[in-house]
Parts: C-alpha cells; sequence; structure tokens
C-alpha cells in the first residue's frame, strides 16, 4: 500500500542521475559534513552525562530527560521528513533542515541553563533527522544504482563510523582538556561547510510540491507513542522496569496510541506515514535486520566505554582513545565493502552474516577480557568490530534502500534510520539492564567472600598491608587502609565480570540470531516483491 499524496518529482536529480559531475561529488561531501554534527550532537547526553550535571547543576535523571527530548524530535523528523518534502518541496525543506542543524549545533556553545538545554537539544535531534532522512533519500535519487555502493560507503562514514569511533574521542578530548561546549565549536566548520554548498548549488534541488492534508489526531498519537517508547527505553533501567508505575503507565500510554494509530492509518485515504516501500521484499528484511545492528552498533559502544571508564579507570578522554582505535580498520571496511559490492557481484546477504559472526567473535574475546588488561590487549578485537560494522551496515543499506522507486527514497531513509536508533535504544536499555543486575548479583557474591575468616581475603589483606608498610604507610593506617584497597579492587573485580558479562551477551545474541535473519530473508523473498529495477 502505497502513499501517493507524498511523492514528490525530482526533475534536476533525474538530469544528473546519469552523468558523473563535480557537483554530485561535492554534494555527497556536504551531506556527509552535515550528518556528522548530528552525530556529535546525539552523544553529548550519553558521552558527557557528569559534566552537564556540574555545568547545569543537575541530576543524572534531568540529563536523561534531556536525552528523552533529542530522541523523540529527531524519530518524530524521521518518520515525516518525506511528508515535509513532498508539502514545502525539496529545496525549501532541505536547506531549511541544513540551515536549522548549523544554528542548533552553534547554539550548544551557548547554552546557560537546562530549560535552554532542552529546547536546543529537542531542535538539534528534530534537525538532525530531518536532515539524515533527505541527505540518503536525495543521495540514493542522485546516482544511479551502480555507483550507490561507493556512495553509501562514503555516507557511511559519516552517519555510522564517526559517531561509533570517532565522536567519543572528540567529546572527551573537547570535556577534559577544555570544555564540552568546545566539541561544538569544532563541528561548525563542517556543517557550515556543507551549508554553504548546498546554498550555492540549490538548483539541482527540486521545487515540486503536492498538496497533503493535515491529520492532527495521527500526529498527536504519533509523538505520545514515541514519547512513551522512548522514556521507557530511556528510564526504564533507571527505575526497574515494572517496578516504577510512571513506566508501566507509559507503556500502556504507547500500546493504546500505537493501536489507535494502526486504526486510523488503515481506514483507507491519506495516511500519515509513508508505507510504500514495505511490499518490497529487500526493504522490509531490512527494517528487520537494521534493529540488530543498531543493537550492536551503539549497544557495543557503551559497554566498551562502560568497560574503559569502570574498570581500566580510563577518563573520558582515554576512553574516546579506546573506540578510535577502530577507526582506520573501519574506513577500510566501509570503502572496500563498497568497492567490493560495486565490481564485484556477489549476494549483499553474505557479506551481512559474515558481519554478524566476524562481531560475535569480537564480542566473545572482549568478554573474556581480565580486570588489569591493558589497551594493547584488547585493541585488537576493537578492530574486527569495527571492521564487522562496517560487514554489516553496507550490505544492509544497499539491499533495503536500493531499487526502490523514486517516490520512496526519502520515507524508505528515514524509516531504516528511525528501526537503526530504535535498535540503539532497545541495545543500550537491555545492557544497562543486564550490568545493573550482573554488578548486583556479583557484589552479593563478593560481600560474602570478603569476611574476615576466608583464608583468600585474609592472605590479599596480609599482602596489601606488607605492600603499605613497604612504601612507608604509618603502622596505625594499614590496617584500614588495606581494608579500603580490598574492598576497592573486590568492586573493580565484580564490576568487570558484569561488563565480561555483557560482551559475552552481546556474542551469545548474535549467535541465536543468525539464524533467525536467514529465515527473515527466506520469508521476505517468498511472500513479498523482488526489487524494483529487476
Amino acid at each position: 500500500m502505497s502513499n501517493s499524496a507524498t511523492t514528490t518529482t525530482i526533475n534536476p536529480m533525474k538530469a544528473l542521475a546519469e552523468d558523473f559531475s563535480w557537483e554530485k561529488i561535492g554534494f555527497i561531501v556536504a551531506v556527509s559534513c552535515l550528518v556528522m554534527l548530528d552525530g556529535v550532537n546525539g552523544a553529548v547526553c550519553s558521552t558527557l552525562g557528569r559534566y552537564l550535571n556540574g555545568s547545569f547543576s543537575v541530576t543524572a535523571d534531568q540529563v536523561t530527560w534531556a536525552a528523552i527530548f533529542y530522541y523523540v524530535g529527531k524519530l518524530y523528523m524521521l518518520l515525516i521528513a518525506a511528508k515535509l518534502q513532498s508539502i514545502f518541496g525539496q529545496r525549501r525543506s532541505f536547506l531549511t533542515a541544513s540551515v536549522a542543524l548549523v544554528l542548533m549545533t552553534a547554539a550548544g556553545m551557548w547554552v546557560q541553563n537546562y530549560p535552554f538545554l532542552l529546547a536546543v537539544l529537542l531542535l538539534q535531534g528534530a534537525a538532525g533527522g530531518a536532515m539524515v532522512a533527505m541527505g540518503q533519500g536525495t543521495l540514493l535519487m542522485l546516482f544511479p544504482r551502480r555507483e550507490q555502493p561507493l556512495v553509501q560507503g562514503v555516507y557511511a562514514l559519516a552517519a555510522v563510523m564517526f559517531p561509533a569511533t570517532v565522536v567519543p574521542e572528540v567529546l572527551g578530548a573537547s570535556a577534559y582538556d577544555f570544555h564540552w561546549r568546545y566539541a561544538y565549536l569544532w563541528m561548525l566548520p563542517f556543517g557550515l561547510l556543507g551549508c554553504t554548498w548546498l546554498f550555492w548549488k540549490q538548483k539541482m534541488l527540486s521545487d515540486s510540491t503536492r498538496h497533503n492534508p493535515f491529520l492532527p489526531i495521527r500526529v498527536i498519537l504519533m509523538v505520545t507513542t514515541l514519547f512513551c517508547v522512548v522514556y521507557v527505553l530511556q528510564q526504564g533501567s533507571r527505575n526497574r522496569w515494572l517496578e516504577y508505575p510512571p513506566i508501566v503507565w507509559a507503556i500502556l500510554l504507547a500500546a493504546t496510541c500505537m493501536v489507535g494509530l494502526a486504526f486510523v492509518e488503515t481506514r483507507g485515504g491519506p495516511t500519515l506515514l509513508p508505507y510504500g516501500a514495505f511490499r518490497y521484499a529487500n526493504f522490509t528484511y531490512g527494517m528487520c535486520v537494521v534493529i540488530l545492528a543498531g543493537i550492536a552498533f551503539f549497544g557495543s559502544g557503551y559497554v566498551i566505554s562502560g568497560f574503559a571508564t569502570g574498570v581500566l579507570n580510563y577518563p573520558v578522554s582515554k576512553s574516546g582513545l579506546v573506540q578510535l582505535s577502530g577507526t582506520v580498520l573501519s574506513v577500510v571496511s566501509f570503502l572496500s565493502i563498497g568497492v567490493l559490492l560495486r565490481f564485484v557481484k556477489i549476494n549483499p546477504v553474505l557479506i551481512l552474516l559474515t558481519g554478524l559472526l566476524l562481531f560475535g567473535t569480537s564480542m566473545w574475546n572482549l568478554g573474556q577480557a581480565p580486570s588489569n588488561l591493558n589497551f594493547e590487549g584488547f585493541a585488537s578485537w576493537l578492530i574486527l568490530r569495527g571492521f564487522a560494522l562496517g560487514c554489516q551496515f553496507i550490505p544492509l543499506t544497499l539491499l533495503a534502500l536500493t531499487c526502490l522507486p523514486v517516490e520512496d527514497d526519502v520515507a524508505a531513509a528515514g524509516l531504516f534510520n528511525f528501526n537503526r536508533q530504535i535498535g540503539a535504544l532497545s541495545g543500550i536499555a537491555w545492557l544497562q539492564t543486564l550490568h545493573e543486575n550482573l554488578t548486583d548479583r556479583n557484589q552479593t557474591i563478593f560481600g560474602n567472600v570478603l569476611s574476615s575468616t576466608n583464608p583468600n581475603t585474609l592472605i590479599y589483606t596480609q599482602h596489601v598491608q606488607d605492600t603499605l608498610a613497604l612504601y612507608g604507610t604509618p603502622q596505625s593506617q594499614i590496617p584500614s587502609e588495606s581494608m579500603a584497597l580490598t574492598v576497592r579492587e573486590a568492586s573493580r573485580q565484580w564490576s568487570s565480570i558484569a561488563f565480561n558479562g555483557c560482551f559475552e551477551s552481546l556474542a551469545m545474541m548474535f549467535l541465536f540470531a543468525f539464524p533467525l535473519v536467514a529465515l527473515a530473508r527466506i520469508l521476505t523473498t517468498r511472500f513479498l516483491k523482488p526489487p524494483a529495477c529487476q
């Protein structure tokens, strides 16, 4: 079932699609520069939560609310970007989104209070969501299918690799060595470059519009659903999920609104969201699997960062360097997979399944890491993780988004990235909850072991006392100091074991998901349409 009311004819794009030009290359660079801004904006709350606490004198719960505002704005715009483009025209919508993204990123440098932070993050999320959907959708229109592997490989460097491996170090270095607002300052030139180029070459974009009715009830239902879903995923692990009544009520309200939205959307007539791409097997398959890729993308990043800061005691800047280690091979992966799919006729599903196996292998080996591991000890597995990301996202993007009718490109890109973001939020919520449960269990076990009658504890405490005496600690302070160090080491050990459990759970998830991914491919190919270009 397609939504013809949201289709847009892109005549300038059709004129350029089959010919090589430097304008098209410049368009890739401009879109990638702007998408990089969204990557930084989206990671501020998760990476720099403690710095925001101090800057605005707010609690961790209030920082979580700031993240909720960001994600609600982004998810909403990912869903309605295609409709906005059809109403206002591609040129006006695209340029407005680029200007809004640059201005809101710049506004981040001037945030002085918590309410202003909420407003800025909401608008940053909305502008970023619109740019991601319209930018990737326009790249699908502008380049022919044979060039899409390279085009999407370059775009994925900004949309996937940059947030996964580079942004933690950019934010960490800014906060640790300067101020967290400097990250906005450093990224602003990229946004200005992209925005300036788009205004300079705006004739490439179409002015075609279509009349679309305003559907207020459906907008209210969708916004309420998104708010409740994001609230549950962000606050669930902080409040013991169903043990906290607001979480239960939010789940019930989200379910009610989703049922109501589904009912009014299927009554016939114009729809709020475009569904045309779902009739194609490749897109529907990609929409299912990208949730899994989102869990891998953000979930593993959360666990790696937590292990570096919570177990290895790295500061936020050095924690960013840990994830930066996978950058080089990530770049090689994204570009080489693009080149391979461009010049070699190979089934993208095979590369996708290979990526899942590589990712599971890297997570399993990280799950065996001891608490006294140094950076060199696990850098190789982080590098393998970076390569596996390219093996997942490039073939998945090409499989889902190429060979669709041109009128579905922006809508498909928005829906695809929406599912990726939902997978990311779900993965982080799952791993946060798992880590807390494992930590509580390990703390209980270690607490029973840390007894004055336990011989292992006595041996360890005596060793610590001997070491303190060797370094000249006053005799009267040695008992209390040794006990404090013993408890601190025990805390590090149970936290390390909890993170190991998270890594191993990620690996096991991919082991169990492997046959499901293959089954989903068989079912979608059997019951849905083949690609439109065949």
